[in-house]
């Protein structure tokens, strides 16, 4: 009987966390760019400056872990598992404040307009759909990455690595 070597969810998230990590690492280098030249200097708001290299730092550091830590999984490593699953958690929680941000601004923007009460429904409605566009894979991922098909495939992987070295 046919056995996979690798399960097509291992494929996919690897494949997933590879590209968000190059896309967030590319961002990363000019939104620095940006900042060493003094472009983001905002006199209104001066502690963004201040903590925007930290941001911009973690943003690189995250994008580069989920990189390597991708290409790692694809390979059936036990470590970028674990890893990946806390990275998964990270960004639902980025999301999950990102959305609670996005209504708090959009609530305070609009209550001091007199749009029509559809346009300030709609402004919700779509950052509810945003995250859910986000969150949903993400949750699926999370499912993938706690469920047994990949510790199994893990797990045999390890075995037959070990057997190998073994002979």
């Amino acid at each position: 009987m046919f056995q996979e070597k690798r399960p097509t969810c291992v494929t996919v998230i690897g494949w997933a966390w590879i590209v968000i990590g190059g896309l967030a690492s590319f961002s990363a280098i000019p939104a620095f760019v940006a900042w060493s030249m003094g472009a983001l200097d905002d006199p209104k708001h001066p502690w963004i400056t201040k903590i925007y290299p930290l941001l911009v730092g973690v943003q690189f550091s995250v994008a580069l872990l989920g990189l390597v830590a991708g290409i790692n999984f694809l390979k059936l490593k036990a470590w970028p598992r674990a890893v990946l699953e806390g990275l998964t958690w990270f960004l639902l929680i980025c999301l999950v404040g990102f959305l609670v941000f996005w209504m708090y601004s959009w609530i305070s923007i609009t209550s001091n307009h007199p749009e029509p009460r559809g346009f300030a429904i709609l402004g919700g409605v779509m950052a509810v759909f945003i995250s859910g566009l986000y969150g949903v894979p993400l949750c699926i991922m999370l499912k993938y990455l706690r469920g047994s098909k990949i510790k199994n495939a893990i797990e045999i992987s390890n075995l037959n690595s070990m057997s190998d070295t073994q002979s």
